[in-house]
């Protein structure tokens, strides 16, 4: 796989902006409808599943409603869908069929989006390599109307396990932002 960096211009941007290294991607109240509605439908589809560990028990507790992390991931792998003019996949489908889908990713032909909502890094799990995939970092700004991602960049996936970045509490690593490169990523299989 090749990627080439290239200088941020707003031309390539469609309705972003470039802020330091991070870009700003701004949504329509059309585009944030359009994502909350598949947002709504993923959480009624999961109904009743059985969280994992780290989402379950005393841990519940500090995480955000269920159908709000729906909204704010489906906005923010929409926002990075639009960011590179790339499709965007159609994450919708019951659990049980998770194992079956698990390969395909959220962006064009291999890339993975993760949001935060708090910290300065980006979770990386076992489960997330993916040899010859990108990691693309971001975040909503506005916790409101769901309107305004910050997308931090992307860093290939086997770039993702350092030694330094191991976080043993939750058997993952943390990428720090300033790892990520600001360009966009071009010439990738789409």
């Amino acid at each position: 796989m090749s990627t080439q960096k290239l200088p941020i211009s707003s031309d390539r941007l469609l309705s972003s902006q470039e802020v330091g290294a991070f870009m700003i991607v701004n949504l329509s109240k059309e585009e944030v409808r359009a994502c909350a509605d598949i947002a709504l439908n993923r959480w009624l589809m999961k109904w009743g599943s059985i969280d994992r560990p780290n989402y379950a028990g005393e841990n519940k507790a500090k995480l955000e409603p269920e159908v709000s992390a729906n909204i704010r991931t489906i906005v923010a792998e929409y926002a990075v869908a639009k960011l590179y003019k790339m499709p965007l996949t159609f994450p919708f489908y019951p659990n049980e069929e998770h194992p079956f889908r698990k390969h395909i990713p959220d962006v064009g032909s291999n890339i993975e989006v993760k949001s935060v909502r708090t910290r300065d890094e980006i979770p990386v799990f076992p489960k997330d390599i993916k040899p010859g995939h990108l990691l693309v970092g971001a975040r909503v700004l506005d916790r409101d109307f769901y309107s305004q991602v910050e997308v931090y960049g992307w860093i290939r996936m086997e770039d993702t396990q350092r030694d330094e970045w191991i976080y043993a509490p939750e058997g993952s690593w943390r990428v720090p932002l300033h790892e990520f490169n600001d360009s966009i990523p071009e010439l990738i299989n789409v």
